[in-house]
């Protein structure tokens, strides 16, 4: 892989201090000679200088008085907002196509070709069509009293995961929003920056990369761990995230469980003959459903041991794997390839406009790579799940 291939999709921004893969250029090759490759490559995260914000309205989003001060995420590739583009590794969406439906086509960072679940959710509840990153852009005040993601594209509530690919560790998200909470205080004094972070919604959506790219293709938890040992070990790192941004302030927590990973057209295409329309693999389906089953009761736990009913869990399994299974019941055509390239392994730089083309239309398609769902999709789900859970919280 030369230079002027990063030229070309990067364009004229610094270039990510990464040694890039050898053979990415080779579109034949399998998802897992190929994750393995980027995950041998990348260095140990750092955070580069800010870039220029994308426009964002704050004007209410959905209309109306806000039903939170503000909405606050940490998480993975499904909440990160734009993250990445201020860290060194090469799980990044700074580049076309990705935003191609938003921000006049100008990439923001996020893992999808338009608006992303926290930017849906944020105009849900009346606050702004953008939720910004927290690292990597000038943030004004309005957009600080109203809510951030902290998460990082690639992460999981094991440190492991984070350090496979180069990205935040969950840990160092709960360091921003600490970080975070001091500015608050700056803008609006101490009272009012209390009031606002016991008052906001807090969102947290990990634990998907923790099973597909570091148990099911790295090497070294499955010497450690059978797969119900490591569900235990996940579950008791998120009780512990959970707990630390309760002592931290926060009062009302939508805790997400994991979609079905094995659905995804990259785990198809990982799990089977990498045709991109292989069965679900069901060793990674069992896997999230062991996950979510644990995680709800230890939620259940947390909201007696902390005499807290504003802590809740969100199970985004079933509506998308419905999507899944009958997409024409949704408007969509297209449910086991992504819209971007072949669709069954393209992901993050697999993704670009030099050697993927996209589909025609992407609000057929559920998803955009072959592993994010599309703005549509997404919207499909925040629909849903909004009644059922969120509204709960609030």
């Amino acid at each position: 892989m030369t230079e002027s291939y990063f030229l070309k999709i990067f364009g004229d921004r610094d270039l990510p201090d990464v040694k890039p893969p050898a053979q990415l250029a080779s579109m034949e090759h399998s998802i897992v000679s190929l994750l393995l490759l980027l995950l041998l490559c990348v260095s140990p995260w750092q955070v580069t200088a800010p870039a220029p914000a994308p426009a964002n309205g704050t004007d209410g989003g959905g209309g109306g008085r806000p039903r939170v001060p503000a909405v606050l995420v940490f998480g993975d590739s499904i909440v990160d907002t734009g993250n990445n583009n201020a860290v060194m590794t090469l799980t990044r969406s700074d580049f076309r196509p990705y935003g191609k439906d938003l921000n006049g086509g100008v990439p923001t960072g996020r893992f999808s070709n338009g608006r992303v679940p926290p930017d849906l959710l944020a105009s849900r509840l009346g606050l702004k069509d953008l939720v910004p990153p927290y690292l990597g852009t000038d943030i004004a005040d309005e957009d600080l009293l109203t809510g951030v993601s902290f998460g990082s594209g690639g992460t999981g509530y094991d440190p492991l995961t984070s350090t496979l690919v180069a990205v935040l560790p969950m840990q160092e998200e709960l360091n921003m929003f600490a970080e975070y909470k001091q500015k608050l205080v700056e803008i609006a004094g101490d009272a009012a920056a209390a009031r606002i972070v016991s008052e906001s919604l807090f969102v947290v959506c990990a634990g998907t990369d923790d099973i597909a790219n570091n148990y099911f293709l790295s090497p070294v938890r499955p010497l450690q761990y059978d797969i119900s040992s490591y569900v235990d070990f996940l579950t008791q790192l998120a009780y512990d995230f959970i707990k630390q941004l309760h002592r931290q302030g926060a009062r009302r927590i939508a805790v997400l469980g994991m979609p079905p990973i094995g659905c995804v057209p990259s785990q198809r295409s990982t799990a089977g003959a990498g045709d991109g329309v292989s069965d679900c693999d069901e060793a990674r389906n069992r896997a999230a459903r062991l996950f979510n089953a644990k995680l709800e009761q230890e939620i259940t736990c947390l909201k007696k041991t902390l005499q807290l009913q504003t802590i809740g869990y969100v199970d985004i399994y079933g509506i998308l794997d419905d999507m899944i299974a009958d997409p024409g019941k949704y408007g969509f055509d297209v449910s086991t390839r992504g819209c971007c390239g072949a669709g069954m392994f393209e992901v993050t730089l697999l993704c670009n406009e030099v050697t993927a083309t996209t589909c025609a239309d992407d609000r057929k398609y559920v998803f955009w790579d072959s592993f994010h769902p599309t703005e549509r999709a997404y919207s499909v789900i925040v629909d849903y799940l909004y009644p059922r859970y969120v509204e709960k919280l609030l």
